[in-house]
């Protein structure tokens, strides 16, 4: 409590008891008003029988006595006693007390008071006189001042004591633990709060002071803890702050704030390198149109007005721009525009943020022509063909009243270039790719397209084609031009390609009509023998309908377990013994009976089912081993054909493994047949697969030998046991003379490489004459057995010699 306080209090106190002793003065001064009219009262009736008597006696001695009895009450100053008559029987007079208090007295009692009691004997007549008698009021106001003076002091002092004591009671409770704990606070360092600092002294644990301490205490760790977050939220704020103003000015893109009229305010470090401004040059101040071509300035004043007329909504919008940009060095660039509406700021304000994209347009340029041209020859890519095929047609069918004559495709494949893409390598593949790019860009005219679909496959678009020969002429033009040697890093090499022709509206009427059945006629032509064109028939069609049945047929043959298979015995010439089968697959189909596999084969390789066919023909033969060894059949070597794609595409060696180890079948009961044309389509893996077979402890057959290119290089290299000769040499071995010393010859070079030779297709006595004679191992062929179910096949297995059918 302060001293401003402690008087206030102490004032409070004393007016307190002021009032109180006010109260009780005007509560006596009442009480002394009625005391006195008693008193008097009481005076008067006690002398009036007397006065009665000496009023109506005229006895002036006892009216004297009754007088002087009045005066027995001090405030009396004045007493007469008259007849009725008003004749004074007896009168006194004394002076009144002279005070200083007339106005006092006068306020509290009034002017000086008189009373007056009749003298009545009872009659009609009985009023005998008058009794009147004068109080002093000063001399009662007098005593009665006194008293008030003494009751206003004694209640002045009292209250002076309470004030005191209740002053110095609340200081020792109050104002001093408060002033303690105001020092406490004092010490407390503002920019460091200290919540150890506030001490709960003892007594005041359990007190108001100690929960007032005790809260003190948890505000001011709270409010440390505050400014610590504060503290580090503003050191955040400022990192941040000084990360995005470095951001801003080392951002490749120029960022700047401007007024809705385009003015500069602020900018970044690559403003100044955007727009090829100087060291000591600076936009600040100027107006971005300035820097605009003058077509461009419209259109940035026309999106500033939209932004400004968003300002009063509290929108925020966004508004983007390309345009072209002059830069101080006259050079024109385009630059991307990203305007936006600076919130709450308090003068309308807008950010722009520049890019410089005349790169990034030319890249797009460049990746939209990449999208639309083969990377490999830059023509046209399938992509932009169809666009373009698409576009004609529907020329076509929105002036089908004016034009006539129809829109062309030639669908043009090269014959063999996988041959030699795998022999000379994808790089001289690739560079006669473009070679032939280059001609097939000669033959055609203004009109006409050519493009790469992809890989050897080339499409010429003839949007309007006046007759049908002029297709023809075309497709001849391009034999034409691709029947001259190429010369590819020195190699001479020759192509003929196999070219499909498809006509609007006979033979489709959208793109990919048009282009399945070019490819359909193109397919016809490499049947054909290739270097020719086929236009698109019905019936090319139908075939490749026909194809797609079998195809279908085949998988659910699959599941149906429709295959079989069918064992033709192999003869060792020496012993004239069965040595050896070859399992060949058959093709049961319920009501349609046996299919040839000359009809199925192909299309299964063709569309990648002769995996699961190949798989299942594994492990059939495999069946079929642990079968006949129970039945004590002799065993032989059993031969599986193996085809292309197995050999290639496949995890043939994963698949062998482990259906061998499914069987419990010995690797040295199968013979792999893989053509001589498979291995030299790609001779460096065909080579690793097969030597990983024969690691496996499986025989490898070459067979068709003969009609393929292999070298004597190639097959001394590949891990190979046997090599069949083609039945088509063994057919007129015994008429041909070439046939013959071919055949010779193959049996010779197989012998001093140290393999087996196998003839097959064997079917008259003098070739088996002629092929003994010639030392040749075995042969396969009609002459000894057709290919028969394993039931039958075991009785030749199981004869002493083969014998040769009637």
């Amino acid at each position: 409590m302060s001293f401003r306080q402690a008087r206030i209090a102490v004032g409070l106190t004393l007016l307190i008891g002021l009032l109180f002793s006010g109260i009780q003065i005007l509560w006596d001064l009442r009480e002394e008003q009625s005391l006195i009219d008693r008193t008097v009262n009481q005076v008067l009736a006690t002398l009036r029988d007397s006065a009665t008597q000496a009023a109506y006696g005229l006895d002036e001695t006892l009216a004297s006595r009754v007088v002087s009895g009045v005066f027995e009450y001090k405030p009396v100053y004045e007493a007469v006693l008259r007849d009725n008559f008003n004749n004074i029987l007896a009168q006194k007079t004394e002076p009144p007390v002279s005070s200083n208090s007339t106005f006092l007295t006068t306020l509290m009692f009034g002017e000086n008071q008189e009373y007056e009691i009749k003298l009545d004997t009872g009659g009609s007549n009985g009023l005998v006189g008058h009794l009147s008698v004068k109080i002093d009021t000063d001399l009662i106001a007098d005593g009665f001042l006194n008293r008030a003076t003494r009751i206003l002091m004694s209640g002045i002092l009292r209250n002076l004591l309470l004030g005191l004591v209740l002053v110095t009671f609340f200081y020792a409770t109050l104002t001093k633990p408060l002033l303690n704990i105001a020092a406490q606070l004092g010490k407390i360092d503002p920019a460091k709060p200290d919540s150890a600092e506030i001490i709960v002294p003892p007594q005041h644990t359990h007190n108001e002071l100690g929960m007032i301490l005790q809260t003190t205490r948890t505000l001011i760790g709270r409010v440390s803890s505050t400014l610590n977050k504060l503290r580090e939220t503003e050191k955040q704020v400022r990192d941040r702050e000084s990360q995005l103003n470095a951001i801003v000015q080392n951002v490749a893109d120029g960022i700047l704030t401007i007024t809705p009229t385009g003015r500069i305010v602020e900018y970044n470090a690559a403003t100044k390198q955007l727009l090829g401004l100087l060291r000591d040059e600076t936009p600040k101040g100027r107006t971005l149109q300035e820097f605009l071509m003058p077509r461009a300035i419209p259109v940035l004043e026309h999106s500033l007005e939209e932004l400004a007329d968003h300002a009063p909504h509290g929108d925020v919008v966004e508004k983007r721009l390309t345009i072209p940009v002059v830069r101080a060095d006259q050079k024109e660039i385009d630059v991307s525009i990203a305007l936006r509406l600076i919130p709450d700021a308090s003068t309308p304000l807008m950010t722009a943020v520049l890019t410089d994209i005349t790169v990034r347009k030319r890249y797009e340029e460049q990746l939209l022509y990449m999208a639309n041209h083969d990377t490999l020859t830059n023509l046209p890519n399938r992509s932009m063909l169809e666009r373009s095929l698409t576009e004609a047609l529907q020329s076509h069918k929105e002036n089908s009243g004016k034009q006539v004559g129809a829109t062309a495709v030639l669908f043009i494949d090269l014959d063999r270039f996988k041959l030699i893409n795998d022999s000379l390598g994808h790089n001289v593949g690739d560079m006669l790719l473009k070679a032939v790019g280059l001609r097939l860009q000669r033959v055609i005219g203004r009109q006409e397209i050519v493009g790469r679909l992809g890989g050897d496959e080339f499409l010429i678009i003839i949007p309007n084609l006046k007759e049908t020969q002029d297709a023809a002429k075309l497709s001849q033009a391009v034999l034409d031009v691709l029947a001259p040697a190429f010369d590819i890093k020195g190699r001479v090499l020759f192509v003929t390609p196999s070219i499909g022709i498809a006509l609007y509206p006979s033979d489709g009427e959208d793109f990919p009509a048009l282009m399945r059945n070019a490819d359909t006629a193109m397919y016809s032509a490499k049947a054909s023998g290739g270097g020719t064109y086929h236009f698109f028939t019905k019936t090319m069609n139908e075939s490749a309908v026909a194809r797609l049945v079998i195809e279908n047929d085949l998988r659910e043959a699959l599941v149906k377990d429709e295959f079989e298979l069918h064992y033709q015995p192999k003869v060792d010439l020496r012993t004239n013994r069965v040595c050896g089968l070859e399992a060949l697959i058959r093709w049961k189909q319920p009501g349609r009976g046996y299919i040839s596999p000359m009809q199925f084969i192909p299309v299964a390789e063709e569309t990648g089912l002769i995996g699961k066919i190949g798989e299942w023909v594994f492990k059939e033969v495999c069946r079929q081993i642990s079968e006949w060894d129970a039945q004590s059949v002799p065993p032989l070597a059993i031969a599986i054909n193996l085809s292309p794609r197995q050999l290639i595409e496949g995890h043939i060696t994963e698949t062998v493994s482990r259906i061998l180890s499914e069987t419990e079948t010995s690797a040295a009961r199968i013979v792999l047949e893989v053509t001589e044309t498979a291995m030299m389509q790609e001779i460096k893996k065909s080579a690793v697969i097969l030597e990983e077979l024969r690691h496996l402890g499986l025989q490898i057959a070459v067979d068709d030998f003969g009609t393929g290119y292999s070298s004597l290089a190639y097959l001394k290299r590949l891990p190979i046991n046997t090599i069949k000769i083609d039945r088509s040499f063994v057919r007129d071995v015994t008429i041909d003379a070439d046939d013959a010393a071919i055949t010779r010859t193959i049996i010779a070079m197989g012998h001093n490489l140290g393999l087996k030779v196998v003839a097959e297709g064997v079917e008259t006595n003098e070739q088996m004459d002629f092929l003994r004679n010639c030392d040749c191992d075995e042969v396969q062929g009609f002459l000894i057995s057709t290919p028969l179910p394993p039931d039958e096949i075991v009785d030749h297995i199981m004869r002493p010699s083969a014998e040769v059918q009637n």
